[in-house]
């Protein structure tokens, strides 16, 4: 099993990631992209259809795309991906941009995967139903502000869906690489793809 763990910091955030892929599979499907440019950070969520090598290759096609080719400019950015995806298997794809000096949160999505708010005021952005590269809607841009105590996540469907702090009260207080690890063993799916980011502002 190839498990995958990021962490990073900058001067006012800290993140990480981790990936591990389903049982039996040596390479996993999901693939989790953090990015920092002119103020910005891209936080990406991919998981190509189904696992396995197939799921492996359309979903590192993906996160090379997006390194190259993101701006602020979420929706230009997915019809783009979209495009270029024409012909593959596809994926599900979910895009938030940080603006990180003032909280605010840009967030689009096609398929499963999931991004949600932990904090004082518990908060999810939905994503469209669809496949990057097969049917997708036009992209619908979602918008909220992170204040310091709010902690991101973002994950695929390998993770259960719905775990609350209760379950996992540590999360206000481990760090990020931590977290991320934890998140996936405890509520990961043992037959799927399991990913996770989490991006939280420094106290």
């Amino acid at each position: 099993m190839n498990e995958k763990n990021e962490s990073n910091t900058s001067n006012i955030l800290d993140y990480a990631s981790f990936n591990r892929p389903c049982f039996g599979e040596r390479v996993s499907g999901d693939k989790a992209l953090i990015d920092e440019n002119n103020g910005f950070i891209l936080l990406g969520m991919i998981d190509g259809l189904g696992h396995g090598q197939n799921a492996y290759l359309i979903s590192a096609q993906i996160e090379k795309f997006l390194r190259e080719n993101w701006s602020a400019d979420l929706k230009k950015t997915l019809l783009q991906l979209h495009e270029h995806c024409k012909g593959t298997i596809g994926a599900a794809v979910g895009l938030g941009v940080l603006e990180i000096n003032t909280g605010q949160l840009s967030y689009t999505g096609v398929g499963n995967t999931v991004i949600r708010v932990l904090g004082k005021q518990s908060k999810r952005l939905p994503s469209s139903d669809g496949v990057i590269g097969t049917c997708m809607r036009t992209p619908v841009i979602h918008k909220l502000n992170l204040t310091s105590s709010d902690i991101l996540l973002l994950y695929t469907d390998g993770i259960k869906d719905r775990f609350e702090i209760e379950d996992y009260r540590s999360i206000l207080y481990e760090n990020p690489k931590s977290l991320v690890q934890n998140i996936v063993r405890r509520f990961g799916k043992k037959h799927d793809d399991a990913t996770c980011i989490l991006l939280k502002y420094k106290k």
